[in-house]
């Protein structure tokens, strides 16, 4: 049996790399969850939600920075041009049946819950319950790109913890990842969290609700989740799943 040289070996691998670049992938939505969880929140969170002052969309634009720039090139596929994603009239005339009237009821709130990175729209990543493919995000926009081999979603969101015996409270960022082949089926969930160093002043662990000083926590959380994912979130996809 001949021994394979380093050489050889080296540039197996980078055939291997290459090849599994090739795979082309569509990052169909990318946005931030206004409404922040936690224990004891209730309305709270719809308030905080409501407050034209707390404004997400400068924290989400900079974490979908980081993440295109950053984090991708470590995938085992590549991310298609976000001007090939935006500049589909298909894709841009589309509305998710999870979130379709947003004059009415839950959706009326939603609509204003949700801080979209500019040129995408707003999609759900998940498929639960027992509905037919036709009311599946995933499985529309596979269609709107054939071209591509997986359609990803993307998104963060955010929940109060407890500190100091109630007395205080920080905030947690988690960013979530859904990956589908092009026959709609899941190939993965990712969801990763990191802790706010900081925190703010709270009455049984509830928060008080200072926007001035809710927003820097939360982008205190999501520094210390990219950070935390640097050299570690490239490797979690490609244990997490191949298309």
């Amino acid at each position: 049996m001949k021994k394979i040289t380093l050489p050889v070996l080296l540039l197996l691998l980078a055939f291997t790399t290459s090849f599994a670049q090739d795979k082309k992938v569509a990052l169909v939505t990318f946005f931030g969850d206004k409404k922040i969880g936690g224990t004891g929140m209730g309305t709270l969170g719809e308030s905080l939600m409501k407050d034209p002052a707390f404004n997400l969309q400068p924290l989400v634009e900079k974490a979908y920075d980081r993440f295109v720039n950053e984090f991708a090139k470590d995938f085992p596929f590549k991310l298609m041009d976000p001007k090939e994603i935006s500049g589909n009239a298909e894709y841009l005339a589309y509305k998710s049946p999870m979130l379709w009237d947003t004059t009415k009821g839950f959706n009326k709130a939603a609509g204003i819950q949700y801080v979209v990175i500019p040129g995408m729209m707003w999609a759900y990543g998940d498929k639960q319950g027992l509905m037919s493919n036709e009311k599946y995000d995933p499985c529309n926009l596979a269609k709107i790109f054939p071209s591509a081999d997986g359609i990803l979603f993307v998104s963060m969101d955010y929940e109060f913890e407890s500190r100091a015996m109630g007395f205080a409270a920080g905030a947690v960022a988690y960013l979530n990842m859904f990956l589908y082949d092009k026959k709609c089926e899941k190939v993965f969930r990712i969801r990763e969290r990191g802790i706010s160093k900081g925190k703010v002043p709270a009455v049984a662990g509830v928060p008080v609700m200072n926007v001035e000083k809710i927003q820097p926590l939360c982008q205190d959380a999501t520094d210390a989740l990219f950070d935390d994912l640097k050299g570690r979130l490239g490797k979690i996809v490609k244990k997490s799943g191949n298309l």
